[in-house]
């Protein structure tokens, strides 16, 4: 695996006796597509992307932000753990969301927590926070006791006289 991903291979380290490829964030796109399409390695599966924020950590980073994948190969039941280093002011990293269509959700999950932002994403745009939420909340640099802006009250689905047109609509009686 490491000869596959080439130059595009900055480092590796080991956490909880697994290895993990270090890739350079310009290399992304071309290492996820040699570990896809060799078919000695056939990564077809991502099982997992996330973000971290190592900036107060005893030894901090020098790229404090971090994407992790998680790849896994059904013809082989092998995985891959890869992590690619990004710096706070301009984290951005190429979207696989054209490649694996689970991308999608995993990295609008990480631009809400992280700030972190995926080029080529088909849509991003906030996942689990309100469109009005200033900030990303799993930055160390988020302040705790931040307070965010008060919205006005959406408008709330009645659901129980959703059931009860429903049923009037099939011809139920209430």
């Amino acid at each position: 695996m490491r000869q596959a991903l080439g130059p595009g291979l900055t480092g590796r380290e080991e956490q909880g006796g697994r290895e993990v490829m270090v890739l350079a964030a310009s290399a992304l796109l071309s290492c996820i597509g040699v570990l896809r399409e060799d078919p000695e390695l056939a990564f077809e599966m991502l099982i997992d992307l996330g973000g971290a924020d190592y900036s107060t950590y005893s030894d901090p980073k020098e790229l404090p932000l971090c994407v992790s994948y998680h790849l896994y190969s059904p013809k082989y039941n092998h995985r891959a753990w890869l992590k690619v280093y990004l710096p706070v002011e301009q984290a951005e990293v190429d979207s696989l969301s054209h490649i694996f269509a689970g991308a999608n959700w995993y990295e609008r999950e990480c631009w809400d927590m992280y700030g972190i932002v995926f080029r080529g994403h088909p849509y991003m745009k906030r996942l689990l926070l309100y469109d009005e939420f200033v900030g990303h909340p799993l930055r160390k640099d988020y302040p705790i006791l931040k307070m965010q802006p008060l919205i006005p009250m959406r408008n709330a689905v009645d659901y129980e006289a959703v059931a009860v047109r429903n049923r009037l609509d099939s011809g139920e009686k209430d």
